[in-house]
């Protein structure tokens, strides 16, 4: 608290930090947060069935610059506010890219880096879908790179990556019905041991 006309008069009243700043109407809003702001921010790994690394990083170990995870195109005709029809791409299967980030290479939008929603063959046609929020810095003969999307499941890390040594979730995770899995209307439910 200060004393505007005497800025010397002055009573600390809390320490804060700056979180977020937003502008409206012609002024800033600042949103402070406490030192307890800190215990609610994820610290350290969640134990969770998928996986919590990024494809292609030191936990992953997937090298995304192999010819089998990344590929190159040129947008043959815009069929969507964002969705793009591109060569370029024959060698993938089909739903390859779907997750994966495309960078455009060439093109208004040089530069740019998106992800890929949706990646699917119609008829003899590749179709790229990106996201909503953003609006398509793609016109015809743009080029792009795009490397392959992950689920972060454990069965996709296994037969598209060849990666299951690296997998950083928890696939085997029970769920929580596996406790009322042995429930029965004839059982012993004393609150014994399931397996003895």
């Amino acid at each position: 608290m200060v004393n505007w006309r005497k800025p010397q008069d002055f009573a600390l009243l809390r320490r804060a930090s700056v979180a977020k700043i937003t502008r409206l109407d012609g002024r800033f809003i600042a949103e402070l947060e406490s030192m307890t702001a800190a215990l609610d921010k994820p610290n350290g790994r969640h134990i969770a069935r998928a996986c919590d690394a990024e494809l292609g990083d030191p936990r992953c170990g997937v090298n995304l610059a192999s010819p089998a995870y990344s590929g190159s195109g040129t947008v043959t005709w815009i069929a969507g506010p964002n969705t793009v029809v591109v060569s370029g791409l024959d060698g993938f299967a089909a739903g390859w890219f779907t997750a994966g980030k495309l960078s455009w290479t060439a093109g208004e939008g040089a530069g740019v880096a998106d992800v890929v929603v949706l990646d699917r063959t119609v008829g003899s046609e590749r179709q790229l879908t990106l996201r909503q929020d953003v609006r398509l810095p793609a016109a015809v003969s743009d080029t792009f790179a795009v490397v392959a999307g992950c689920d972060k499941q454990f069965a996709t890390c296994k037969t598209k990556f060849a990666n299951p040594v690296n997998f950083r979730g928890f696939p085997h995770l029970p769920g929580n019905d596996a406790a009322y899995r042995y429930a029965t209307e004839d059982g012993d439910h004393d609150g014994g041991p399931v397996v003895p």
